[in-house]
């Protein structure tokens, strides 16, 4: 599935137009604070019905405006894969033997005859403080439906924080590489959360009598959180680490370690034992001490904790890492490719590390790029690329 085109009403401070998305890749360059990246929030938003640069709806609209919309054409056009418009400075592109959107090597429609493609609609309105979600017609009451049918990935400079960041930040990009992979993990989340609070609430009410219950509950879903999370991540390291090696061409190994609360795999009547033991702890501090929820992750190189010594560059460029291989990870997992969005983030690689990261570049069903204008661009196949110049919202044909 692949964007034709996306309208806005209202929206930041884009302007009010429809805009052709018809082709495999799209290049957005302009300069900074021209709408570049409210524009890849808009694909975002339309994908999975939230933002990933705000929680808040409310400033969504342009100044003074109260209401604003986003609609979109989607596409499944087997028949128009086409190869990637990206190519390596000073590399000529070839339509066959170049990397494409089926990877390497992949001539689009060969072998056999292209069956009709099907278009879809898709539209979010914001009105009185409300937010509709409706797709062909249908509308959409819980977002959790939306991660299969339209699976985006986006790559942005606040992705160093799943690095360097809070914990809480590592739990985050882990749930949600599992929600990709799994939208029903969503529920067992919310399940999680929902006895968590309970249990909270409790402690803070010290309702003693109710801790039982919660106990056991709690101990049964994080239990299950913590197995997919294990799992999740000896995948995951394994293909993060061939990346990170490939891309940053170092010789040294980097891996993810996954450090439970409740360690050992403990069977759910060990973990109820534990959360009576720490009872006392956890009314006078009126909250759970131990669970899922204060899970962590390292990122470890000769055991050692790689954040404490690499520098800023060396973490961006694992964030980048880590968003190259949650692409891959749900490639793999779903057999799909899923869209991509890439918000100036290769600026920040030197042409070297630009090369390797094209070259390991997720499979994807199409990819909007953000681009400075003095940046290298340039180099692209026509025929598989739309450029936009981006200037006070408004986007231009080149």
């Amino acid at each position: 599935m692949r964007f034709r085109s996306l309208r806005c009403y209202n929206f930041r401070n884009l302007e009010n137009a429809e805009i052709d998305l018809a082709a495999p890749e799209v290049f957005l360059v302009g300069e900074n604070g021209q709408g570049k990246s409210n524009f890849l929030e808009a694909v975002y938003l339309l994908c999975y019905g939230s933002s990933f640069r705000t929680r808040s709806d409310a400033i969504l609209a342009r100044h003074n405006q109260y209401e604003c919309a986003l609609a979109a054409r989607i596409s499944d056009d087997p028949a128009g894969d086409a190869t990637s418009g990206i190519v390596d400075p000073g590399q000529a592109a070839d339509p066959v033997t170049s990397s494409s959107a089926d990877g390497p090597g992949h001539a689009a429609g060969t072998g056999s005859a292209p069956r009709p493609a099907t278009v879809g609609e898709r539209k979010i309105t914001w009105r009185d403080g409300k937010k509709q979600i409706v797709v062909d017609g249908n509308e959409i009451t819980d977002r959790k439906d939306l991660i299969r049918s339209m699976p985006c990935i986006v790559f942005c400079h606040d992705d160093i924080h799943f690095v360097r960041g809070a914990p809480e930040m590592q739990r985050y990009f882990f749930d949600q590489t599992l929600s990709l992979d799994d939208p029903m993990f969503i529920d067992t989340l919310r399940g999680y959360r929902r006895i968590l609070k309970s249990r909270n609430s409790a402690l803070k009410e010290y309702r003693v009598d109710l801790l039982p219950v919660y106990n056991q509950q709690l101990a049964e879903t994080g239990l299950e959180i913590q197995r997919r999370r294990r799992l999740a991540v000896e995948r995951f390291s394994r293909t993060f680490g061939e990346l990170y090696r490939g891309i940053s061409g170092s010789s040294d190994d980097l891996f993810i370690e996954y450090r439970p609360s409740w360690k050992n795999d403990p069977p759910a009547d060990k973990v109820v034992a534990l959360l009576e033991e720490r009872t006392e702890s956890d009314l006078s501090l009126g909250t759970t001490t131990s669970g899922p929820h204060r899970d962590r992750f390292r990122f470890a190189m000769h055991g050692a904790d790689y954040t404490q010594t690499a520098s800023t560059g060396q973490l961006r460029l694992t964030s980048l890492v880590l968003r190259v291989a949650q692409a891959h990870f749900f490639a793999e997992r779903a057999g799909r490719r899923p869209l991509l969005l890439l918000d100036d983030v290769m600026l920040e690689l030197d042409p070297v590390r630009r090369a390797r990261f094209l070259a390991v570049m997720p499979r994807y069903e199409q990819a909007l790029f953000t681009f400075l204008p003095d940046e290298q661009y340039t180099s692209y196949r026509k025929d598989a690329t739309l450029v936009y110049r981006v200037a006070d919202g408004r986007l231009t044909a080149e």
